[in-house]
């Protein structure tokens, strides 16, 4: 007779720390339930998942039994195999409590009629673990196994080898198999050098999407552009697909690269586990390093005819609280220009070619939020939020989480809203490395003394013009150079290139970045690079300049203007009442 059961939280608690995190990984999953099943004489707790994900990877068919519930909507709901837990006799009281309760009455009914079918397809999966970790990973490949040994990748039958029975000496017969863990837990002190990596290994590594590989190891990502992804839990952490590069843009780190050096970096390992890694991964050798050629600028048509300014300059003026003269002197020069879609776009030249843009929304983003219950009726309470842009976007959420009340769901969802960008801010494609928005104030000929001043944005750098240009001597050439974030790279170019341009350095460089955290993180970093240092040793200078009030300069404008209309309504009400 099969029964339901729950696990208690401490016991939870136990299995997460014994399976180093692979039980209950993920958070936000919900297991509330499962059956208890006799393989041989040992009873297992299998738990019950709402989604088995067999639709995204059909080889997990094979490690799961489909126990799906048309009352809930749960079309790939079951039981999951890889996440079975062997139950030993100390555990039974402290660990488990029936649950019959808990179960929908159509999933209750359905396992009734399949108990039998269940039963053989689970015991033949914990048979199949035995085969397959006496199985080197030069075999696993081949069609002879009886298996898909994907399927036990993440089994966390490997935790309860004791528990099973299986003898030591058989363990380590396979001396080359790994297994997927979290970055922090990976021990460098037992990496397993005994596999031989060949040449056809690296170049098949190598040839690995970053995409495929988040996928395959179950590594949650976002869209956050036409090309690029983001780490869910390391947002800073971003990836191209089109260049099959990643860069993790926390201003204290120096992480970037490849899909070996991506495997590496997230889940802590070395080379040749990496190199391990990405030969697992369906699809592995494929990416075509034959579309990634640099491709060059090209200017979009996607402006208004003419020289329409209108959104720009109602955005700018009024909101951003520029001085329209300002606008007015950067667009004639071509570097502000209006889209058919009412955007701000920031042109980035480099002498008279253009080379790339950024797009600055004039309207707050249409941030929208869903939340629905999924739970188990009056048993289970859960429920699933989502966030997206637009009601379309719901269709493709930015975000998705689930809690076990609606409140919860709520607050996380404005949580995470109030987290996000509120105008849409985008780089075009192909905009080219190490540019950024720029422009100069100043004579030109090549004699004068000269500065460059980075902020972080093109609007940054506008107001840092407005609040602080009128400082500099006349005589003094001023670059203004927007980092389009904190990209440490775009500063070292353009100091390149202003070099090249007028024959000399500039006399000082100043970072206006941001006033907070990560500004002062990258004013450190900058620091310490060993070519900053080496233009001080010439006489460079190097000054810190950050706002005073709010966090960027902009901000600080705003202030400024806001304060100084003022004084003169008050000098206004002032002479109304002299007269």
């Amino acid at each position: 007779m099969i029964n339901y059961f729950t696990l208690t939280e401490e016991y939870f608690k136990y299995l997460q720390k014994k399976t180093n995190g692979e039980i209950l990984w993920n958070k936000n999953e919900k297991r509330p339930y499962g059956l208890i099943m006799e393989v041989g004489k040992i009873d297992f707790y299998v738990p019950f998942t709402h989604d088995l994900r067999i639709n995204r990877f059909p080889f997990l068919k094979d490690a799961s039994y489909q126990v799906p519930s048309e009352q809930l909507g749960y079309s790939t709901a079951g039981l999951d195999f890889q996440h079975a837990i062997p139950i030993v006799q100390s555990d039974t009281e402290a660990g488990f409590i029936l649950a019959n309760q808990s179960v929908f009455p159509d999933q209750k009914f359905f396992v009734k009629n399949k108990e039998t079918e269940i039963v053989n397809k689970f015991s033949k999966y914990v048979r199949d673990y035995e085969k397959y970790i006496s199985t080197p990973l030069k075999d696993k490949a081949k069609e002879n196994l009886g298996f898909n040994p994907k399927i036990y990748t993440y089994s966390t039958l490997q935790y309860f080898h004791k528990e099973l029975g299986i003898e030591a000496s058989q363990q380590l017969k396979n001396t080359q198999e790994f297994t997927h863990k979290p970055t922090q837990q990976i021990s460098k002190k037992h990496a397993n050098h005994s596999v031989q990596i060949t040449d056809k290994m690296k170049q098949q590594a190598k040839n690995t999407s970053i995409l495929d590989y988040v996928k395959y190891y179950g590594i949650p990502v976002r869209k956050t552009s036409g090309s690029e992804y983001e780490l869910v839990d390391q947002k800073n952490v971003k990836f191209d697909i089109r260049k099959n590069l990643f860069k993790d843009y926390n201003p204290s780190s120096d992480a970037g690269g490849d899909i070996i050096d991506f495997a590496k970096y997230i889940d802590g390992v070395n080379f040749h586990q990496a190199i391990q890694k990405n030969v697992m991964v369906d699809g592995s050798g494929s990416f075509d390093f034959s579309s990634v050629q640099s491709q060059p600028f090209v200017m979009p048509q996607i402006f208004e005819e003419g020289s329409r300014l209108n959104e720009v300059m109602v955005y700018l003026v009024n909101e951003r609280k520029l001085e329209s003269s300002t606008v007015k002197k950067v667009a004639e020069s071509g570097l502000i220009k209006q889209t058919k879609n009412k955007e701000v776009a920031f042109i980035w030249a480099d002498g008279s070619e253009d080379v790339g843009i950024t797009l600055q929304g004039t309207k707050p983003l249409d941030y929208r939020s869903d939340i629905k219950e999924t739970g188990l009726g009056d048993f289970i309470k859960e429920f699933t939020w989502k966030v997206g842009i637009g009601t379309r976007g719901l269709e493709q959420p930015l975000e998705t989480g689930k809690t076990e009340t609606k409140a919860l769901a709520e607050e996380a969802a404005q949580k995470f809203i109030k987290e996000q960008r509120l105008y849409k801010k985008q780089i075009w494609r192909n905009s080219t490395t190490g540019h950024g928005f720029n422009f100069r104030s100043g004579p030109t000929n090549l004699e004068v003394q000269g500065k460059m001043v980075f902020t972080e944005a093109a609007i940054d750098a506008l107001s840092y013009f407005e609040l602080k240009g009128h400082q500099f001597n006349k005589d003094t050439r001023v670059q203004y150079q927007s980092l389009e974030g904190l990209k440490d790279n775009i500063l070292h170019k353009s100091m390149e290139r202003y070099e090249k341009r007028y024959g000399r350095m500039p006399e000082e460089i100043i970072l206006s970045v941001d006033n907070d955290e990560a500004g002062e993180l990258f004013v450190k970093k900058v620091m310490s690079d060993k070519r900053i240092k080496e233009y001080q040793e010439k006489g460079g200078k190097v000054k810190r300049d950050k706002p005073s009030i709010g966090k960027d300069w902009n901000e600080q404008l705003q202030y400024v203007k806001s304060e100084s209309r003022g004084h003169q309504q008050n000098k206004e009400v002032q002479r109304s009442t002299q007269l």
